[in-house]
């Protein structure tokens, strides 16, 4: 993620290590590919109807923020609202990009990402949805070395 300092543009990382060794700067490569892959897979899952996956991406004690609902907390419960919500769809689509991620350390990552999101739903009544706003997630490696969602914000725009 990118900061002004003194009036130029700098790479936000650059305060936790000034002369990081080639080593560190891999994992740190690798690390923002496993981040950006659990947004990839959050949403190839909402798209792919798989409650169990959505929930996959999220710590056990995780917590989902969405305007005009209360904030989940818990895998569990994150899951069972997914497996109400996604039955509900016909089709639905989503692309991610602008990803930015902010190492706090190896083991904590901050991303923020724009979103568009297209779903259909199969109620005669109900109206297709298009949707465009940012997700911010915070990110952790956990003890098996995967990188889960410990909290994320889904902000809308339209």
């Amino acid at each position: 993620m990118k900061e002004i300092e003194q009036d130029a543009l700098r790479t936000a990382e650059d305060h936790f290590a000034e002369s990081p060794s080639l080593e560190e700067r891999v994992a740190r490569i690798e690390a923002r590919d496993r981040v950006e892959e659990l947004l990839a897979h959050y949403a190839r899952c909402v798209d792919a109807q798989d409650a169990q996956g959505v929930g996959a991406a999220f710590t056990e004690d995780g917590e989902m923020c969405n305007p005009g609902m209360p904030a989940l907390k818990g895998r569990a419960r994150i899951t069972k609202l997914y497996g109400k919500l996604l039955p509900a769809l016909r089709t639905s689509s989503h692309l991610i990009g602008a990803q930015q991620v902010l190492f706090a350390s190896s083991e904590r990552a901050l991303v923020h990402a724009a979103f568009q999101a297209w779903d259909s739903y199969k109620a005669d009544d109900a109206l297709d949805c298009f949707s465009f706003g940012f997700y911010e997630v915070e990110a952790v490696r956990e003890a098996d070395g995967e990188w889960r969602m410990a909290a994320l914000n889904i902000n809308f725009a339209g």
